[in-house]
């Protein structure tokens, strides 16, 4: 398992990486005032036909109602999927209190950074 944290106080934010024994990742993101599970993505290279990749990967999502975290976990899954071309679930969960429209932008901003600083770390081990 691989733990990242970006950020501090209540913008900071955990990404735990679960590497299968196969082939894939399970990713859970966490972070704010208030971590919780609000939604999950599913990421898998896209299927060929006749030779040819329809696109960089196929997307699932599952929201729990009222939660736009899907929304970030998504958009997390299919970076790593595209990037490392495996499949990849990312359950991801992050609140602050009120946030402002900024706040909610530095939130995703730090998970996007966890993303990224561990995209980085865990190609340069290949």
């Amino acid at each position: 398992m691989i733990n990242k944290i970006y950020g501090v106080g209540k913008y900071a934010v955990s990404m735990s990486v679960h590497i299968t024994t196969g082939n894939g990742l399970a990713v859970f993101i966490s972070g704010g005032e208030r971590p919780h599970l609000g939604g999950v993505a599913l990421a898998s290279p896209s299927a060929e036909i006749d030779g040819q990749q329809l696109s960089s990967c196929d997307l699932w999502t599952l929201t729990v109602p009222g939660h736009k975290d899907a929304q970030l976990a998504q958009k997390i899954a299919k970076k790593l999927c595209t990037a490392l071309g495996e499949p990849v679930s990312v359950s991801l969960g992050v609140h602050i209190e009120h946030a402002t429209m900024d706040e909610i932008k530095l939130l995703c901003n730090n998970v996007e950074a966890a993303a990224d600083l561990f995209l980085k770390e865990y190609l340069k081990k290949d």
